[in-house]
């Protein structure tokens, strides 16, 4: 189970709307009010590294997926995929050796 801030959610969302297809990467510290945009591969796995509890926010556009899927993560890395084909939906998974496991998402 994963909590999220409502308010939260409706930022990260928003965000991914606005930006009409462009990628979206960013880091969710746990409890925060909002979510960190970050694009920059070196500079994500370096605020990952120091953080490692961050939770990996992103969208379906194909440059985000490609970043996420460079970074050196522990096989317990929680992540928040923004759904865009359903007008924006949070799908919350942590991947387990490449076996994706679907987390239940509470807002609060």
């Amino acid at each position: 189970m994963l909590t999220i801030k409502r308010s939260c959610s409706y930022k990260i969302i928003t965000r991914a709307v606005d930006l009409h297809g462009q990628p979206l990467v960013a880091l969710l510290i746990s409890g925060a009010d909002d979510c960190e945009p970050c694009l920059d591969q070196n500079q994500l796995q370096a605020s990952l590294d120091d953080s490692p509890e961050s939770i990996i926010v992103y969208n379906q556009q194909v440059d985000a997926i490609a970043l996420v899927d460079k970074l050196n993560v522990s096989d317990s890395q929680i992540y928040i995929e923004i759904r865009q084909d359903t007008k924006g939906v949070l799908h919350a998974i942590r991947n387990r050796g490449h076996q994706p496991e679907t987390l239940e998402l509470i807002y609060q």
